[in-house]
């Protein structure tokens, strides 16, 4: 074989090797980077709005009032709090429009009464904490941190609180009941029932707001089922999920006009 051929041979293997390495270095850009960044773009900048539409019904809540007042708000909670399935879309996303004071988050994935307890120091201070937390403590029973019984989950709610009112004396509390899930063992079920009725027992005593989502939440999924609103078990899609969710808020608290 000629100087000339072999040359010829190894540039055509070299043209070759190059565009299956630009063509796996373009495909990687694009599942990893392309891809994520545009579906990001997509759930930050279409709209989120309420279940059938915001109403002058739904309005009517001492929550609605408090949410339009001016007042600070601060959200804790879990992975529902923080979006993280969902590109950081939380549950009260369609509500933001509505609130007119400063929002705050203080929320993670895996997150129960005890990692809020022991990230207090980084909860700012606020007019009003709402906080959704419990499906973890219900659910993930063999955790050291997990609340064991329902009474257990008030008296960690009671301290999470007594905590809060040190840098916020005069801060209003919403509690809303650990969130509806499905599919899951009757065990598990049993739990939420206790866990919910502690919570509204609890917050009755104690003169806090309370707001249980779950009868309408159920009666929802119950009437069209779940596939439109949750993207698993727990975790609400976008936009539907997080339309629903924030309208079951709504329209539980106007429920308790």
């Amino acid at each position: 074989m000629s100087i000339n051929t072999k040359k010829k041979a190894n540039n055509k293997t070299t043209i070759v090797l190059s565009t299956i390495l630009v063509s796996l270095v373009l495909f990687a850009l694009t599942v990893y980077i392309a891809i994520p960044a545009y579906r990001h773009y997509y759930v930050t900048h279409i709209q989120y709005p309420i279940y059938e539409g915001m109403t002058e019904e739904l309005k009517n809540s001492k929550f609605f009032r408090d949410m339009t007042s001016g007042k600070s708000i601060c959200f804790l909670g879990d992975s529902i709090t923080a979006g993280n399935e969902i590109e950081g879309i939380n549950w009260y996303y369609p509500l933001i429009p509505y609130i007119k004071g400063n929002i705050s988050n203080d929320s993670c994935g895996g997150w129960m009464v005890y990692h809020l307890i022991k990230d207090a120091d980084n909860i700012p201070a606020s007019d009003i904490y709402v906080i959704a937390i419990g499906v973890n403590d219900i659910m993930l029973t063999n955790s050291v941190h997990s609340a064991k019984t329902a009474s257990d989950y008030t008296s960690k709610l009671d301290e999470l609180t007594k905590m809060l009112k040190v840098k916020a004396p005069d801060a209003s509390f919403y509690f809303i009941t650990p969130w509806t899930f499905h599919n899951q063992k009757e065990f598990y079920n049993s739990r939420a029932v206790d866990f919910r009725a502690a919570l509204i027992k609890w917050c009755d005593g104690n003169d806090y707001n309370c707001i249980n989502p779950d009868p309408v939440l159920v009666s929802v999924f119950k009437e069209k089922g779940t596939s439109d609103y949750m993207k698993d078990s727990f975790h609400p899609n976008a936009p539907n999920g997080v339309g629903l969710y924030s309208y079951a808020i709504l329209k539980a608290a106007q429920n308790q006009e």
